[in-house]
């Protein structure tokens, strides 16, 4: 259960985490709420954060007169908490499970070392080209120029949706915009969104890792307090504007939020996939 420390939204006081905490929750049940757009987890209160509380008390919690904010120990928390669990009317239930995401990691060992050939420019590796064309802006193998961090991180959770069924529910990314595919994609998805200091949730291996300097990778070990990453795009100092796919060690104060794809209700735990 996500708890928070002081109240979120309209008038409140607004904490970094707490706000990141509310919003990730938000995202959690969107479609509850459509349609309401998936918020942005920048732990800033926007109108956008405050329209999306109240149509979710409005529609969920059954507050004729929602007042657009969060408390600790309010109606509108415990709601957020528990909608997932409840069987509510045209909302799917999703599991956020560590585990079923590891082979996203293990897809992505095999492209350490592919590099571009300077200037975001293909060249002749072939696992380049495949990267290219993960995000739609490559046709026939035609090098687009465009940073490919996004793109590798795209290609890779592509690959995962083809080989498992347990994530046939999710629709493959395409994209080449960090941004796009943290704050659209991730969200309709109903991916958990978590940040470095969720109590609830932590990183694990196949968590797919955003940057605070609009950059993107894969977990391949989790640690206390930082990760080892496989990244596209970045070199030996950890720029994101790098030419080849890497493993690096980054802490937590430059990681924005972690990103778990999400497993259908009737996940089995015990034979660790989905059944009918």
């Amino acid at each position: 259960m996500a708890n928070i420390r002081a109240s979120v939204g309209r008038g409140a006081t607004n904490r970094r985490e707490d706000v990141i905490t509310v919003q990730t929750l938000i995202n959690r049940h969107i479609q509850s709420i459509a349609p309401t757009p998936a918020l942005s987890v920048n732990g800033f209160v926007d109108s956008r954060t405050i329209a999306a509380i109240e149509s979710f008390q409005r529609s969920v919690v059954r507050i004729p007169r929602p007042d657009g904010r969060v408390d600790p120990n309010g109606r509108t928390l415990a709601a957020l908490n528990s909608a997932a669990g409840n069987a509510l009317p045209g909302v799917q239930r999703f599991q956020y499970v560590t585990g079923p995401q590891e082979p996203l990691a293990d897809i992505a060992r095999p492209y350490i070392g592919a590099t571009e050939a300077n200037g975001n420019r293909m060249g002749n590796d072939p696992r380049m080209r495949q990267i290219f064309e993960a995000d739609g802006l490559a046709p026939g193998g035609q090098t687009d120029g465009y940073p490919w961090c996004c793109a590798f991180v795209s290609m890779c959770v592509q690959r995962l949706i083809a080989q498992s069924p347990n994530y046939n529910a999710v629709t493959p990314p395409g994209t080449a915009s960090v941004t796009n595919f943290r704050t659209r994609w991730a969200p309709a998805q109903n991916c958990l969104i978590f940040p470095p200091t969720d109590r609830q949730n932590y990183p694990h291996k196949g968590d797919i890792v955003v940057f605070t300097f609009s950059h993107i990778g894969i977990v391949d070990v989790a640690r206390q307090d930082s990760v080892t990453t496989i990244e596209g795009n970045t070199n030996e100092e950890g720029s994101r504007e790098g030419t080849t796919v890497r493993q690096k060690d980054r802490v937590f104060p430059i990681i924005r939020c972690f990103i778990r794809l999400p497993l259908p209700a009737s996940y089995d735990f015990t034979n660790r996939m989905c059944v009918a």
